[in-house]
């Protein structure tokens, strides 16, 4: 991996990732990056970040955040706090772009993982369902899915993981 994340792009097929800044930068305290939502994007799942605390200010366009169960539409020039351990997701649903600058506190391993989620899905947004187990048990305390239950996902992912590894590894 490069010596610094700075810079990079990530694009998963819905959104487009700018990264800001990282742990590196920030000492561990901030990850930031500007991401750019296409047009009517794909609703990711439902998900929570079981240490971090996450903003989002919208710098053109509109978006859609869904957080424990409250929908709340969020237009330029706005900003919406999604508090750690909340479960949650963000679309844009209308017909023109969409920017955010969207930053996570602490940073942890945000970058990290957001690389290797970008790489397994190949740019297209979701990794096969092994690769996915591989990195979402690797990366447990950034992302957490809503659904499976977590022993479902404990058991599943367990059993996946090993087979994601080593697809990865490739």
């Amino acid at each position: 991996m490069p010596d610094s994340l700075v810079g990079l792009e990530l694009d998963n097929g819905g959104v487009v990732f700018k990264f800001l800044k990282t742990a590196k930068e920030t000492n561990g305290e901030l990850h930031a990056q500007e991401a750019r939502y296409a047009p009517r994007s794909p609703k990711p799942p439902s998900h929570r970040h079981p240490f971090q605390e996450e903003r989002f200010v919208v710098l053109e366009g509109g978006m859609h955040f869904h957080v424990d169960g409250v929908g709340r539409d969020v237009k330029q020039g706005e900003e919406i706090v999604v508090p750690k351990a909340s479960f949650h997701w963000a679309r844009n649903p209308h017909d023109a772009p969409t920017v955010v600058l969207w930053e996570t506190r602490p940073a942890l391993r945000t970058a990290d993982f957001f690389v290797a989620m970008n790489r397994a899905g190949r740019g297209k947004g979701k990794p096969p369902l092994h690769e996915a187990a591989a990195i979402l048990r690797e990366y447990d305390e950034v992302f957490e899915l809503e659904k499976p239950s977590p022993l479902v996902q404990k058991v599943l992912f367990g059993c996946l993981a090993p087979f994601g590894r080593a697809a990865l590894r490739r």
